[in-house]
């Protein structure tokens, strides 16, 4: 997953949905994500995931771009679901497609908000220290994810992993405890470089407050709509 192109897409994005209040948009992204987990069958949940790229497409987003990050989290839900696909398909079905449709909702959001409107808006809610650890951790996973990645490959590259199974677990966990190593540096350095610039204890958007307008409330109402008709498919199906 690149996190510059994320990055990119939220700050420099020209759309509805860029303009868009980040309290709306975080709203809407939640009715979606409900919408998704009270889907039951794999009509239902693939309808709702329909409305998600329906929306996206509507407001001129990169679907293809977004389908590619949302692809992420199928391939960690398709290996759940494969002990389903013999005795219980329909739920298999439903398991990895609530995947990609939780994964594209909420790709929709973080690639039209930028992660210092986000947090902003998180660290109002939550607790300081966790608003901070929260902020520390999303910019570090990626980078920590990306540097696990070329660890990896550089050992494997040079044949260091070794033949046995036992061999190569002890190569991976040692690769693994160097990354944590310098996730902790990594993150102290972070923490002393928001210091430096300006960091008192909250962070604030730099983006003036949006009114509300018609579009905003047709967002929330059709996200409202989707969450209300995978309700009724619910309780039809049952």
């Amino acid at each position: 997953m690149d996190l510059a192109l994320i990055d990119e897409m939220a700050a420099n994005g020209n759309t509805s949905l860029h303009a868009t209040p980040t309290g709306v948009k975080l709203a809407a992204s939640g009715l979606l994500l409900a919408a998704t987990i009270v889907a039951a069958t794999p009509a239902s949940v693939a309808a709702v995931c329909g409305a998600a790229l329906a929306l996206a497409a509507a407001t001129r987003q990169p679907v293809r771009r977004l389908v590619a990050i949302a692809a992420y989290p199928v391939l960690f839900a398709g290996i759940f679901a494969l002990g389903w696909v013999r005795t219980n398909p329909a739920f298999a079905t439903v398991i990895v497609i609530r995947a990609f449709s939780a994964g594209f909702a909420a790709a929709l959001f973080i690639t039209t908000t930028t992660f210092v409107d986000a947090f902003s808006l998180i660290s109002r809610v939550l607790p300081g220290p966790v608003g901070d650890g929260l902020f520390l951790a999303y910019r570090a996973f990626f980078l920590l994810l990306t540097e696990l990645g070329q660890v990896v490959q550089a050992i494997r590259l040079r044949g260091g992993a070794g033949l046995g199974l036992g061999t190569q677990l002890r190569t991976y966990g040692e690769a693994l405890g160097v990354v944590v190593l310098h996730a902790a540096d990594m993150t102290e350095r972070m923490y002393k470089m928001m210091l430096v610039r300006g960091y008192s204890g909250r962070i604030e958007s730099s983006r003036p407050a949006r009114p509300m307008a018609a579009f905003h409330y047709a967002l929330l109402a059709y996200c409202a709509a989707v969450l209300t008709a995978a309700i009724a498919a619910r309780r039809f199906s049952s």
